[in-house]
């Protein structure tokens, strides 16, 4: 696998860029003024009993409350969390014990504390999705803290391996009040190597029960990694080429971890020293601005139009400038090439809930079958969890994939003042991290005595109300005098900067 990981991490954002050979498959960004809290274990407080949806509202600390499902009480009912699903496999179906009360006000009372986790984030008006069964996620396993069973991911088909895996699992007795599942990534792996992993996150676990114990509801148990250690972890295959992080702190941190985890890749984990941003250098600086475009261009000259609304996404397949012999070849040709990409711009974007799919009309079934096909391989690339319904004589194909969080988009953009909503324009918090880059850049082994950056006044007053420090330190790292200033009926993603 020629898989790279390249990491720019700043005090404003983490970025993190999936390359498979040149090719950009995955980014990521997490942001440290927008907290993200899918897998933090809060102690909680039961502030609500919802008996008709059996539901309660747990209060953790954050401004919405979170809700906690029955289903996601019971003992044999967990949904777990997005990890173990995964391992466990897409298909895993959620029982319930024939003797399980069926009523929420039988599990939990008003006012009782209880140690939940976070599974989904807090998405519009809702608050956070959250879990009584905690799951601790490894390298090769996911303990599971209040369940007792042994398994081993579905994704492992080799019998005598799955064999060697439980049969090893099992032996492990000072371990035997906690569930484990074994990752796909454990596969020929020794005992020493699984069993290290195990009792680090056996550790972890009788820390956040004393942390726990100390504290009053609600509050912070135990915190998920970030955003570069997660993507160490869970997405960094012992075939992949590098994982290169341009900051030292981070790249000291993720050392740490793959220590405890995997000590074998930390030697393809570089520190990178290079003059030029780390993203330029990788060649992905420009396919990421591309990842918010509506069109997306194909390399048979065709096109697809991405559009999210309000209910779903809707994405069009255009032929573009592109024919072949007939309309139907010309239609195949397109479609084809459309649902392999379909399938990375939905991960790219991290797009979740309904989409459809407007394919070009084809008369042969055929062909229709075949791309259906195309898409569906496409599409188990992407591990978050999807479901597809065949495609329809009119070229419909209808699918739903896993929301977990906010879409890349929503999560750089915000509704337009100027047009009411109906587009989007990058939010302060976007442009104010562009004019720290755009600075750090012009500013890197240049000598001037005043540099003036000229932006819209909303922006101006954003940057000095949560960057002032940061631009203060880029002038007098520069030796140079930095000054924002405001330019009336400029539009917020127009800056330019002056120097003298």
């Amino acid at each position: 696998m020629d898989r790279t990981i390249v990491v720019n991490a700043t005090a404003e954002e983490n970025r993190v860029a999936v390359l498979d050979g040149a090719r950009l498959e995955e980014f990521y960004v997490e942001r440290t003024l927008i907290e993200r809290i899918v897998g933090n274990v809060y102690k909680g407080r039961v502030e609500s009993l919802l008996v008709g949806i059996g539901a309660a509202f747990v209060n953790i600390g954050l401004e919405k409350n979170g809700f906690l499902y029955i289903d996601d009480i019971l003992e044999d009912g967990s949904p777990y969390n997005e990890i173990v699903q995964e391992e466990m496999g897409r298909n895993y179906k959620r029982g319930q014990r024939r003797d399980a009360p069926k009523k929420i006000s039988d599990l939990l009372k008003k006012g009782e504390e209880v140690l939940v986790q976070v599974v989904k984030e807090p998405i519009g008006t809702k608050g956070a999705r959250l879990t009584a069964h905690i799951s601790l996620p490894g390298r090769y396993m996911v303990l599971m803290a209040h369940d007792k069973h042994r398994g081993v991911s579905r994704k492992i088909v080799d019998q005598k391996e799955r064999k060697r895996l439980k049969a090893m699992i099992d032996r492990w007795k000072a371990l035997k009040d906690v569930g484990l599942i074994v990752r796909t990534a454990a596969s020929g792996h020794t005992e020493e190597e699984l069993k290290r992993e195990a009792i680090y996150l056996y550790n972890v676990y009788r820390r956040m029960e004393k942390v726990a114990a100390k504290k009053s509801a609600p509050a912070l148990a135990h915190r998920e990694y970030g955003l570069i250690q997660r993507m160490a972890r869970d997405n960094f295959p012992e075939d992949s080429k590098l994982m290169a992080i341009d900051s030292r702190d981070e790249f000291k941190k993720t050392l740490v971890l793959l220590r405890a985890m995997s000590p074998k890749m930390r030697s393809k984990v570089k520190y990178y020293k290079g003059q030029a941003p780390i993203f330029e250098k990788f060649s992905v600086a420009e396919e990421i601005e591309k990842i918010y475009n509506r069109r997306v261009s194909l390399h048979c000259r065709g096109y697809i139009i991405i559009e999210p609304t309000e209910s779903l996404i809707a994405i069009d397949v255009n032929t573009g400038r592109f024919t072949a012999k007939n309309p139907e070849d010309t239609a195949f040709i397109v479609n084809k090439e459309a649902a392999v990409e379909i399938a990375r711009q939905l991960k790219l974007r991290d797009m979740g809930g309904i989409i459809v799919i407007d394919f070009i009309d084809m008369e042969n079934k055929g062909h229709r079958k075949t791309v259906q096909n195309v898409l569906s391989e496409a599409l188990k690339k992407d591990k978050a969890r999807i479901k597809v319904l065949s495609i329809s004589p009119f070229g419909l194909v209808e699918m739903t994939r896993q929301r977990m969080r906010r879409s890349l988009e929503s999560a750089s953009y915000q509704a337009c003042p100027h047009c009411g909503g109906r587009g989007m324009v990058k939010s302060p918090l976007t442009m104010a991290i562009e004019v720290i880059r755009l600075l750090e850049k012009r500013l890197k082994g240049q000598r001037y005595k005043r540099v003036e950056v000229n932006v819209s006044p909303e922006l101006k007053e954003y940057i000095l109300q949560k960057y002032k420090k940061t631009i203060a330190v880029l002038g007098k790292r520069a030796r140079c005098n930095v000054v924002i200033i405001d330019k009336q009926h400029r539009h917020i993603e127009d800056i330019s900067v002056e120097v003298k």
